[in-house]
């Protein structure tokens, strides 16, 4: 079965996995529905610490992005990768699939994951932004795509219909994902 809980309190508790496990986090911005959703997958993390932005690990790993763009966004010309700090994803429009939801809003998601090498952060979550901790159980997979869904749905503002798509697309990414390989 299936089991998640709070990063923070998975690190408070000492409960994160070192052999790996599944972090969603979501970056949602307070003028508008304009969101990003950050999937990261880790193994063998050889320490895990607590800095001023956030949570450490040392270990390599991989991550998939997930952007939501209100129609109403000025910059939707501009590529991904070279937006404004916190509206940005390491992509360019070639490199994601891209939705246009029921409310002309556009879902970005990432075709390949990145690599990130001998380091990550995990960004602290402040306001309604979350980071949950997804341990690696035979489900994850169902399990990760139901809450991608759920978010999509009730967070970023999505119809059923959009976040359910666009929850299959990620997944699709996640599961090319090689830090386990």
């Amino acid at each position: 079965m299936a089991k998640a809980m709070s990063l923070l309190k998975a690190y408070m508790s000492e409960q994160v996995p070192s052999n790996g496990a599944f972090i969603v986090s979501s970056f949602f911005d307070a003028e508008s529905n304009y969101c990003i959703y950050e999937i990261t997958a880790y193994a063998n993390v050889k320490d895990i610490f607590r800095t001023p932005e956030g949570l450490t690990f040392k270990t390599d790993g991989n991550r998939s992005h997930l952007l939501v763009e209100p129609a109403t966004y000025s910059k939707k010309h501009m590529e991904p990768v070279y937006r404004e700090e916190e509206k940005k994803i390491p992509y360019r429009f070639d490199e994601l699939n891209i939705l246009t939801g029921r409310k002309q809003e556009k879902i970005m998601i990432a075709k390949e994951p990145i690599m990130l090498h001998s380091s990550f952060t995990i960004l602290n979550s402040i306001g309604d932004n979350f980071s949950f901790l997804f341990f690696p159980t035979e489900d994850v997979y169902m399990a990760l795509r139901k809450f991608m869904a759920d978010t999509l749905y009730n967070d970023a503002g999505l119809s059923k219909n959009d976040a359910i798509q666009a929850s299959a697309l990620i997944l699709e990414s996640i599961k090319r994902f090689s830090i386990w390989q």
